[in-house]
Protein backbone atom coordinates (compact mmCIF):
# COMPACT_ATOMS: atom_id res chain seq x y z
CA UNK A 1 0.00 0.00 0.00
CA UNK A 2 1.13 3.16 -0.94
CA UNK A 3 1.09 6.80 0.96
CA UNK A 4 -0.96 8.03 -1.82
CA UNK A 5 -4.22 5.48 -0.62
CA UNK A 6 -4.48 7.68 2.44
CA UNK A 7 -5.09 10.76 0.97
CA UNK A 8 -8.52 12.17 -0.41
CA UNK A 9 -8.44 11.89 -4.64
CA UNK A 10 -8.29 15.82 -4.92
CA UNK A 11 -4.63 15.51 -2.62
CA UNK A 12 -3.81 12.46 -4.44
CA UNK A 13 -3.73 13.49 -7.57
CA UNK A 14 -1.51 16.31 -6.34
CA UNK A 15 0.87 14.10 -4.48
CA UNK A 16 0.92 12.25 -7.95
CA UNK A 17 1.63 15.20 -10.24
CA UNK A 18 5.50 15.24 -8.59
CA UNK A 19 6.26 12.10 -9.56
CA UNK A 20 6.73 10.58 -12.80
CA UNK A 21 6.94 6.97 -14.14
CA UNK A 22 9.86 4.58 -14.29
CA UNK A 23 10.28 5.11 -17.93
CA UNK A 24 9.36 8.84 -17.92
CA UNK A 25 12.34 9.17 -15.30
CA UNK A 26 14.52 7.04 -17.32
CA UNK A 27 13.99 9.25 -20.17
CA UNK A 28 14.90 12.87 -18.65
CA UNK A 29 17.96 11.39 -17.04
CA UNK A 30 19.09 9.46 -20.17
CA UNK A 31 20.17 6.35 -18.36
CA UNK A 32 19.70 2.77 -17.62
CA UNK A 33 17.45 1.11 -15.82
CA UNK A 34 20.52 0.00 -13.16
CA UNK A 35 21.50 3.57 -12.85
CA UNK A 36 17.97 5.04 -12.09
CA UNK A 37 18.21 2.07 -9.21
CA UNK A 38 21.47 2.68 -7.78
CA UNK A 39 20.14 5.83 -7.55
CA UNK A 40 17.42 5.20 -4.84
CA UNK A 41 19.06 2.76 -3.15
CA UNK A 42 21.65 5.65 -2.34
CA UNK A 43 18.56 8.19 -1.16
CA UNK A 44 19.36 10.41 -4.25
CA UNK A 45 15.68 10.08 -5.97
CA UNK A 46 12.83 9.76 -3.75
CA UNK A 47 10.57 6.48 -4.58
CA UNK A 48 7.05 5.97 -3.94
CA UNK A 49 5.14 2.36 -5.17
CA UNK A 50 1.81 2.08 -6.54
CA UNK A 51 -1.03 0.54 -4.68
CA UNK A 52 -0.66 -2.50 -6.22
CA UNK A 53 3.25 -2.38 -6.03
CA UNK A 54 3.66 -3.63 -9.67
CA UNK A 55 5.20 -0.37 -10.13
CA UNK A 56 6.85 2.53 -8.53
CA UNK A 57 7.02 6.52 -8.99
CA UNK A 58 10.26 8.53 -8.73
CA UNK A 59 10.28 12.32 -7.53
CA UNK A 60 10.44 14.84 -10.60
CA UNK A 61 12.11 17.10 -8.33
CA UNK A 62 14.91 14.41 -7.15
CA UNK A 63 15.16 13.84 -11.41
CA UNK A 64 15.90 17.65 -12.57
CA UNK A 65 18.44 18.30 -9.92
CA UNK A 66 20.43 15.01 -10.88
CA UNK A 67 20.16 15.78 -14.46
CA UNK A 68 21.30 19.83 -13.72
CA UNK A 69 24.12 18.17 -11.81
CA UNK A 70 24.96 16.05 -14.91
CA UNK A 71 24.78 19.01 -17.75
CA UNK A 72 26.66 21.54 -15.00
CA UNK A 73 29.84 19.59 -15.87
CA UNK A 74 30.05 21.19 -19.28
CA UNK A 75 30.54 24.73 -17.91
CA UNK A 76 29.75 27.93 -16.02
CA UNK A 77 26.30 28.58 -17.07
CA UNK A 78 24.72 25.14 -16.77
CA UNK A 79 26.00 25.10 -13.62
CA UNK A 80 24.72 28.14 -12.55
CA UNK A 81 21.27 26.45 -13.81
CA UNK A 82 21.99 23.46 -11.76
CA UNK A 83 22.48 25.60 -8.30
CA UNK A 84 18.57 26.58 -8.85
CA UNK A 85 17.89 22.95 -8.10
CA UNK A 86 19.61 21.87 -4.60
CA UNK A 87 23.12 22.52 -6.68
CA UNK A 88 25.79 24.53 -5.42
CA UNK A 89 25.84 27.46 -3.21
CA UNK A 90 24.82 30.51 -5.34
CA UNK A 91 25.12 33.72 -2.37
CA UNK A 92 27.36 34.27 0.40
CA UNK A 93 25.99 34.00 4.09
CA UNK A 94 27.40 34.18 7.69
CA UNK A 95 24.47 33.13 8.88
CA UNK A 96 23.06 29.22 9.11
CA UNK A 97 25.30 26.51 7.36
CA UNK A 98 23.42 23.70 6.93
CA UNK A 99 25.81 20.39 9.06
CA UNK A 100 25.03 16.85 8.63
CA UNK A 101 23.92 17.40 12.51
CA UNK A 102 21.37 20.03 11.86
CA UNK A 103 21.89 23.44 10.94
CA UNK A 104 24.75 25.80 12.61
CA UNK A 105 23.52 29.34 13.18
CA UNK A 106 26.57 31.58 13.07
CA UNK A 107 28.89 29.20 15.72
CA UNK A 108 26.77 27.63 17.25
CA UNK A 109 24.27 23.94 16.45
CA UNK A 110 21.04 25.22 16.39
CA UNK A 111 20.14 21.20 18.60
CA UNK A 112 22.10 22.92 21.30
CA UNK A 113 20.65 25.88 21.76
CA UNK A 114 17.71 24.48 21.88
CA UNK A 115 18.47 22.31 24.73
CA UNK A 116 19.59 24.63 26.78
CA UNK A 117 16.51 26.09 26.71
CA UNK A 118 18.42 29.39 25.00
CA UNK A 119 15.13 31.70 24.61
CA UNK A 120 13.62 31.95 21.30
CA UNK A 121 14.50 36.23 21.98
CA UNK A 122 18.03 35.39 22.38
CA UNK A 123 18.54 33.32 19.33
CA UNK A 124 16.67 35.62 16.81
CA UNK A 125 19.03 38.80 18.42
CA UNK A 126 22.38 36.13 17.87
CA UNK A 127 21.07 35.53 14.07
CA UNK A 128 20.38 39.05 13.78
CA UNK A 129 23.58 40.87 15.48
CA UNK A 130 25.61 37.85 15.76
CA UNK A 131 26.32 38.68 19.43
CA UNK A 132 26.40 35.90 21.81
CA UNK A 133 23.20 35.08 23.07
CA UNK A 134 22.55 36.21 26.12
CA UNK A 135 20.33 33.12 26.62
CA UNK A 136 17.56 34.30 28.85
CA UNK A 137 16.66 37.49 27.09
CA UNK A 138 13.37 38.88 26.91
CA UNK A 139 11.79 41.64 24.98
CA UNK A 140 9.89 44.51 26.47
CA UNK A 141 6.30 44.87 24.69
CA UNK A 142 5.56 47.67 22.45
CA UNK A 143 2.46 48.97 23.61
CA UNK A 144 2.12 50.32 20.27
CA UNK A 145 0.86 46.70 19.24
CA UNK A 146 -2.24 47.06 20.99
CA UNK A 147 -3.41 49.77 18.19
CA UNK A 148 -2.70 47.10 15.42
CA UNK A 149 -4.54 44.17 16.96
CA UNK A 150 -7.39 46.81 17.04
CA UNK A 151 -6.98 47.32 13.16
CA UNK A 152 -6.71 43.12 13.13
CA UNK A 153 -9.64 42.58 15.00
CA UNK A 154 -11.86 45.07 12.52
CA UNK A 155 -10.21 42.67 9.29
CA UNK A 156 -11.19 39.56 11.49
CA UNK A 157 -14.53 40.34 11.91
CA UNK A 158 -15.23 40.67 7.98
CA UNK A 159 -13.41 37.64 7.73
CA UNK A 160 -13.66 35.39 10.80
CA UNK A 161 -12.55 31.86 9.06
CA UNK A 162 -9.24 33.45 8.19
CA UNK A 163 -6.07 30.62 7.80
CA UNK A 164 -3.34 31.19 10.14
CA UNK A 165 -1.20 31.95 7.15
CA UNK A 166 -3.61 34.34 5.95
CA UNK A 167 -3.40 36.03 9.67
CA UNK A 168 -0.18 36.52 9.79
CA UNK A 169 0.48 38.32 6.60
CA UNK A 170 -2.54 40.99 7.53
CA UNK A 171 -0.57 41.70 10.94
CA UNK A 172 2.41 41.91 8.79
CA UNK A 173 0.53 44.74 6.27
CA UNK A 174 -1.13 46.50 9.39
CA UNK A 175 2.41 46.99 11.06
CA UNK A 176 3.75 48.42 7.69
CA UNK A 177 0.72 50.85 7.48
CA UNK A 178 1.59 51.57 10.97
CA UNK A 179 5.29 53.17 10.08
CA UNK A 180 5.18 56.80 9.47
CA UNK A 181 8.21 57.31 8.88
CA UNK A 182 10.77 56.31 6.20
CA UNK A 183 12.80 53.39 6.97
CA UNK A 184 15.73 52.74 4.39
CA UNK A 185 17.83 55.70 5.43
CA UNK A 186 17.57 54.99 9.47
CA UNK A 187 20.12 53.49 11.52
CA UNK A 188 20.29 49.77 12.35
CA UNK A 189 19.07 50.20 15.98
CA UNK A 190 15.19 51.46 14.37
CA UNK A 191 14.66 48.06 12.57
CA UNK A 192 15.87 45.71 15.12
CA UNK A 193 13.06 47.38 17.45
CA UNK A 194 10.84 46.57 14.42
CA UNK A 195 11.70 43.28 14.27
CA UNK A 196 10.95 42.69 17.49
CA UNK A 197 7.49 43.84 17.22
CA UNK A 198 6.58 42.25 14.12
CA UNK A 199 7.44 38.93 16.10
CA UNK A 200 5.69 40.08 19.04
CA UNK A 201 2.33 40.85 16.70
CA UNK A 202 3.00 37.91 14.74
CA UNK A 203 2.70 35.41 17.86
CA UNK A 204 -0.13 37.39 18.99
CA UNK A 205 -2.32 36.45 16.13
CA UNK A 206 -2.19 32.90 17.27
CA UNK A 207 -4.85 33.50 19.68
CA UNK A 208 -7.76 33.96 16.83
CA UNK A 209 -6.70 29.97 16.46
CA UNK A 210 -7.12 29.18 20.62
CA UNK A 211 -10.29 29.48 22.51
CA UNK A 212 -10.00 33.19 23.27
CA UNK A 213 -10.73 34.13 19.70
CA UNK A 214 -8.82 37.36 19.80
CA UNK A 215 -5.35 38.79 19.80
CA UNK A 216 -3.26 37.72 22.31
CA UNK A 217 -0.57 39.90 23.24
CA UNK A 218 2.67 38.87 24.69
CA UNK A 219 3.33 40.63 27.88
CA UNK A 220 6.06 42.47 28.96
CA UNK A 221 9.31 40.00 29.59
CA UNK A 222 7.53 37.25 28.63
CA UNK A 223 8.86 34.67 26.70
CA UNK A 224 7.11 34.37 23.29
CA UNK A 225 7.25 30.78 23.92
CA UNK A 226 4.93 31.69 26.96
CA UNK A 227 2.80 33.90 24.59
CA UNK A 228 1.93 31.52 22.50
CA UNK A 229 1.07 29.12 24.61
CA UNK A 230 -1.37 31.41 26.16
CA UNK A 231 -3.01 32.38 23.06
CA UNK A 232 -3.43 29.07 21.88
CA UNK A 233 -4.78 27.49 25.44
CA UNK A 234 -2.30 25.56 26.11
CA UNK A 235 -1.49 24.74 29.88
CA UNK A 236 1.73 26.88 31.01
CA UNK A 237 3.66 23.45 32.09
CA UNK A 238 6.89 23.57 32.05
CA UNK A 239 7.06 20.62 29.45
CA UNK A 240 4.79 22.80 27.58
CA UNK A 241 6.91 26.16 27.72
CA UNK A 242 10.16 24.47 27.26
CA UNK A 243 8.88 22.35 24.13
CA UNK A 244 7.57 25.57 22.41
CA UNK A 245 10.50 27.60 23.38
CA UNK A 246 12.76 24.43 21.68
CA UNK A 247 10.64 24.47 18.59
CA UNK A 248 11.12 27.72 17.63
CA UNK A 249 14.59 28.00 18.26
CA UNK A 250 15.00 24.98 15.90
CA UNK A 251 13.03 26.47 12.96
CA UNK A 252 14.58 29.55 13.38
CA UNK A 253 16.78 29.54 10.16
CA UNK A 254 17.66 26.81 7.10
CA UNK A 255 20.24 28.61 5.18
CA UNK A 256 18.49 30.33 1.87
CA UNK A 257 15.29 28.31 1.67
CA UNK A 258 12.48 29.79 -1.14
CA UNK A 259 11.43 31.83 1.36
CA UNK A 260 14.44 33.45 2.76
CA UNK A 261 15.39 33.84 -0.76
CA UNK A 262 12.41 36.05 -1.76
CA UNK A 263 12.95 38.27 1.12
CA UNK A 264 16.59 38.74 0.36
CA UNK A 265 15.37 39.83 -3.27
CA UNK A 266 12.96 42.32 -2.12
CA UNK A 267 15.87 43.20 0.74
CA UNK A 268 18.57 43.60 -2.42
CA UNK A 269 15.84 46.60 -4.15
CA UNK A 270 15.33 48.46 -0.78
CA UNK A 271 12.09 47.38 0.51
CA UNK A 272 11.41 47.88 4.22
CA UNK A 273 11.66 45.52 6.74
CA UNK A 274 7.81 44.67 6.57
CA UNK A 275 7.41 43.97 2.73
CA UNK A 276 10.44 41.96 2.71
CA UNK A 277 9.28 39.60 5.32
CA UNK A 278 5.68 39.92 3.29
CA UNK A 279 7.35 38.66 0.31
CA UNK A 280 9.10 35.55 2.41
CA UNK A 281 5.42 34.92 4.13
CA UNK A 282 3.57 34.87 0.82
CA UNK A 283 6.34 32.08 -0.52
CA UNK A 284 6.29 30.38 2.78
CA UNK A 285 2.39 29.72 2.09
CA UNK A 286 2.88 28.20 -1.43
CA UNK A 287 1.00 24.77 -1.39
CA UNK A 288 5.28 23.18 -1.48
CA UNK A 289 5.89 25.20 1.71
CA UNK A 290 3.75 25.65 4.01
CA UNK A 291 1.36 24.00 3.37
CA UNK A 292 3.02 20.92 3.07
CA UNK A 293 1.97 20.84 7.19
CA UNK A 294 -1.65 21.06 6.00
CA UNK A 295 -1.50 18.29 3.60
CA UNK A 296 0.25 16.18 6.37
CA UNK A 297 -2.38 16.98 9.12
CA UNK A 298 -5.19 15.46 6.12
CA UNK A 299 -2.71 12.27 5.68
CA UNK A 300 -3.25 11.47 10.01
CA UNK A 301 -6.73 12.53 10.09
CA UNK A 302 -7.73 9.68 6.51
CA UNK A 303 -5.14 7.22 8.38
CA UNK A 304 -6.66 7.99 12.09
CA UNK A 305 -10.33 6.98 10.34
CA UNK A 306 -8.41 3.51 8.95
CA UNK A 307 -5.95 2.97 11.86
CA UNK A 308 -6.35 0.22 14.31
CA UNK A 309 -7.16 1.15 18.13
CA UNK A 310 -4.37 2.20 19.72
CA UNK A 311 -1.60 3.32 16.62
CA UNK A 312 0.00 6.10 17.14
CA UNK A 313 0.50 9.41 14.78
CA UNK A 314 4.09 8.32 14.32
CA UNK A 315 3.55 4.70 13.33
CA UNK A 316 1.02 5.89 10.67
CA UNK A 317 3.54 8.10 8.95
CA UNK A 318 6.25 5.40 8.92
CA UNK A 319 4.13 2.78 7.89
CA UNK A 320 3.97 4.43 4.49
CA UNK A 321 6.82 2.85 1.70
CA UNK A 322 7.38 6.70 0.91
CA UNK A 323 7.08 9.77 3.28
CA UNK A 324 4.28 12.14 2.05
CA UNK A 325 5.72 15.23 1.91
CA UNK A 326 9.66 16.48 1.13
CA UNK A 327 12.38 13.83 2.20
CA UNK A 328 14.90 16.66 2.38
CA UNK A 329 17.87 15.75 0.22
CA UNK A 330 20.35 17.86 2.48
CA UNK A 331 19.72 15.05 5.43
CA UNK A 332 20.63 11.94 4.01
CA UNK A 333 20.62 10.22 7.61
CA UNK A 334 17.52 12.28 8.69
CA UNK A 335 16.72 15.85 9.58
CA UNK A 336 18.00 15.87 13.30
CA UNK A 337 15.44 19.09 13.81
CA UNK A 338 12.57 16.52 12.98
CA UNK A 339 14.34 13.96 15.50
CA UNK A 340 14.47 16.71 18.45
CA UNK A 341 11.02 17.72 17.86
CA UNK A 342 10.07 13.65 18.19
CA UNK A 343 11.65 13.90 21.57
CA UNK A 344 9.94 16.94 22.74
CA UNK A 345 6.67 15.22 21.40
CA UNK A 346 6.80 12.27 23.34
CA UNK A 347 7.78 14.50 26.28
CA UNK A 348 4.93 16.42 26.52
CA UNK A 349 2.88 13.38 25.62
CA UNK A 350 4.51 11.56 28.62
CA UNK A 351 3.78 14.58 31.19
CA UNK A 352 0.33 15.48 30.05
CA UNK A 353 -1.05 12.01 29.46
CA UNK A 354 -2.37 12.61 25.85
CA UNK A 355 -4.89 10.22 24.11
CA UNK A 356 -3.38 7.08 22.36
CA UNK A 357 -4.37 8.22 18.91
CA UNK A 358 -2.30 11.26 18.74
CA UNK A 359 0.86 9.79 20.93
CA UNK A 360 4.52 10.31 19.02
CA UNK A 361 6.44 7.18 18.92
CA UNK A 362 9.91 5.75 19.09
CA UNK A 363 9.19 3.05 16.14
CA UNK A 364 12.10 1.84 14.65
CA UNK A 365 11.48 2.33 10.44
CA UNK A 366 13.50 2.32 7.10
CA UNK A 367 12.43 5.81 6.74
CA UNK A 368 12.77 9.33 8.70
CA UNK A 369 10.27 11.30 9.48
CA UNK A 370 10.73 15.01 7.84
CA UNK A 371 10.24 18.29 9.61
CA UNK A 372 7.28 18.76 8.31
CA UNK A 373 5.90 15.42 9.17
CA UNK A 374 7.72 15.75 12.94
CA UNK A 375 6.42 19.72 13.39
CA UNK A 376 2.53 18.33 13.23
CA UNK A 377 3.00 15.38 15.27
CA UNK A 378 4.49 17.71 17.73
CA UNK A 379 1.52 20.42 17.46
CA UNK A 380 -0.97 16.86 17.79
CA UNK A 381 0.81 16.17 21.04
CA UNK A 382 0.54 19.52 22.59
CA UNK A 383 -3.23 19.32 21.41
CA UNK A 384 -3.18 22.91 19.94
CA UNK A 385 -5.59 23.50 17.03
CA UNK A 386 -5.41 22.22 13.46
CA UNK A 387 -3.00 23.93 10.56
CA UNK A 388 -1.14 25.91 13.32
CA UNK A 389 1.79 23.43 13.07
CA UNK A 390 2.64 25.37 9.11
CA UNK A 391 2.15 28.85 11.06
CA UNK A 392 4.50 27.77 13.72
CA UNK A 393 6.85 27.12 11.18
CA UNK A 394 6.49 30.78 9.80
CA UNK A 395 6.87 32.25 13.17
CA UNK A 396 9.56 30.57 14.01
CA UNK A 397 11.52 31.04 10.58
CA UNK A 398 10.55 34.87 10.60
CA UNK A 399 13.78 35.40 13.11
CA UNK A 400 15.54 33.61 9.92
CA UNK A 401 14.31 36.15 7.49
CA UNK A 402 14.98 39.28 9.43
CA UNK A 403 18.56 38.27 9.82
CA UNK A 404 18.77 37.76 5.74
CA UNK A 405 17.47 41.30 5.20
CA UNK A 406 19.72 42.73 7.48
CA UNK A 407 22.50 40.66 6.15
CA UNK A 408 21.35 41.51 2.35
CA UNK A 409 21.22 44.93 3.15
CA UNK A 410 25.19 45.26 4.26
CA UNK A 411 26.11 42.98 0.93
CA UNK A 412 24.73 45.69 -0.45
CA UNK A 413 23.95 44.26 -4.10
CA UNK A 414 21.02 43.77 -6.49
CA UNK A 415 20.09 40.26 -7.00
CA UNK A 416 19.04 39.72 -10.22
CA UNK A 417 19.30 36.36 -11.90
CA UNK A 418 19.34 36.04 -15.83
CA UNK A 419 17.37 33.85 -17.89
CA UNK A 420 18.32 31.39 -21.04
CA UNK A 421 16.39 32.65 -23.47
CA UNK A 422 15.02 28.86 -25.22
CA UNK A 423 12.85 29.27 -28.52
CA UNK A 424 9.86 27.16 -28.70
CA UNK A 425 7.62 25.92 -31.26
CA UNK A 426 7.04 28.18 -34.33
CA UNK A 427 2.92 29.87 -33.91
CA UNK A 428 1.78 30.75 -37.10
CA UNK A 429 0.17 34.13 -36.80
Amino acid sequence: MSVLDFLPEGDAAHARSDYVDRHEALSMLGVKPQTLYSYVSRGLIRRVPSSDERTSYYHRDDLLRLRARSVARSGHGPAAASAMHWGEPVLTTGITEITADGPRYRDRLAIDLARSNCSFEAVAEFLWTGRAPRERATWSTDLSIDAVAAQLAGIVRLSPELHIRQLLAEVVMVLSLAESRPQISEAPDADIGRAKRLLHAMAGTFGYMGPAKRFIRVENGERIAHGLARAMGLPQTRSNLHALNAALVLIADHEITPATFAGRIAASVGSDLHSCVGAALQVQFGSGLGLRCDRVEELLAAASRRARDGEDDDSRLRSAPMSFGFSHPLYAAGDPRAAMLLELATDVRRKGAMPAANRPASSKSRQHLTLDEALVVFCRALGVARHLAGGLLALGRAAGWIAHVFEQREQGFLIRPRGKFVAGPHRPD
